[in-house]
């Protein structure tokens, strides 16, 4: 693992690129979750599931929704 700047500090992480995989729709999460996809909507609205805006499409990468799920498991 790499450090900043001559070995002082925080480590250096190396995040890898996102694939077609790891990117999800709002209909791809609803089959995912079993939801509809305006309950996925709903959801990311409020700020539920996470999710990020290109556009005026919303987003979902998988890694968070199931950081998300597993997380509202109690």
């Amino acid at each position: 693992m790499r450090t900043n700047r001559g070995g002082e500090g925080a480590p250096v992480l190396r995040r890898r690129s996102l694939t077609r995989e790891d990117v999800l729709t709002a209909a791809e999460v609803g089959e995912l979750l079993r939801l509809p996809k305006s309950t996925v909507y709903e959801l990311a609205r409020r700020g539920v599931l996470p999710s990020a805006r290109l556009g005026r499409t919303l987003r979902f990468v998988r890694a968070d929704i199931e950081r998300c799920v597993r997380g509202s498991r109690g």
